[in-house]
């Protein structure tokens, strides 16, 4: 009866979910518009909106027996400024888990939520960065973020990890955003204790427990002691890309998941 409920509960909060963001787009945001002028402002107000959005999605996974996250060092997320945020990317929630402990945060999103009907109000409302964008655009909207102190979480997998994975392969953006804006990173390692949600996994593939999420803010890595400006641009950013993978596998090898390489 428990896995039954959770199969009901997961596929109520997905349509929850996407009602809810086909909700603020027809009516918070288009409100936000004619109420704040500056665009600026405006972003900041649409990401408040999303994050504590999230909080109340979280929360109603949590009681309906679904999924829960618990948190370490989040403080480290909450004071930093003008930081980019890297997390593994294991399954189909982390960014609302993320996010949801915050109250605003700047993104780099896959292409394909703005043309989803019921999320492209609420990427665009928020001004999050399309990831398949011209990569000089890319770079100067992060720097124009980073700049003015906002944080920019992303997916240096720039999807979710395959199923029986640790890890995918990490894509060069988060490396080229780096180098060119010079700015520090904070890992979060995201541990969840299924192989749920996974790329490849449809979600009405339910676990035999409740989902778990374990999220972990490491100390902030300075730019200029994780790279090597002697090195050729190219090589900077392969360098770069591969201690990003060491580092968050490093802390995986003790996934509680007990996943596979």
């Amino acid at each position: 009866m428990n896995w039954y409920w959770r199969l009901v509960g997961t596929g109520l909060a997905f349509s929850i979910f996407g009602l809810g963001g086909l909700f603020m787009a027809l009516t918070i945001f288009p409100a936000l518009m004619v109420i704040l002028r500056n665009r600026a402002k405006r972003r900041k107000y649409a990401q408040l909106v999303i994050c504590r959005g999230f909080r109340l999605f979280v929360w109603m996974l949590d009681h309906s027996g679904v999924a829960e996250v618990e948190t370490h060092h989040l403080e480290r997320l909450r004071d930093a400024t003008g930081s980019l945020i890297i997390a593994n990317h294991p399954t189909l929630l982390d960014v609302v888990m993320i996010l949801s402990q915050l109250d605003r945060c700047q993104c780099v999103v896959k292409h394909e939520l703005f043309r989803n009907p019921f999320l492209f109000g609420v990427v665009r409302a928020a001004g999050f960065i399309r990831n398949d964008d011209n990569p000089e655009n890319l770079i100067t909207q992060a720097r124009h973020h980073l700049q003015s102190g906002a944080n920019i979480l992303i997916f240096p997998e720039g999807t979710r990890t395959p199923s029986q994975k640790k890890l995918g392969k990490l894509q060069r953006g988060v490396a080229n955003i780096a180098i060119e804006t010079q700015a520090d990173l904070i890992p979060v390692v995201v541990h969840c204790n299924h192989d749920t949600l996974k790329k490849g996994v449809p979600w009405y593939r339910i676990p035999p427990s409740k989902i778990r999420y374990r999220l972990e803010v490491d100390h902030p890595l300075s730019f200029d002691d994780i790279n090597d400006p002697d090195l050729p641009r190219a090589k900077q950013a392969r360098a770069l890309t591969r201690f990003i993978k060491d580092y968050i596998l490093d802390r995986l090898k003790d996934d509680f998941a007990g996943n596979r390489t």
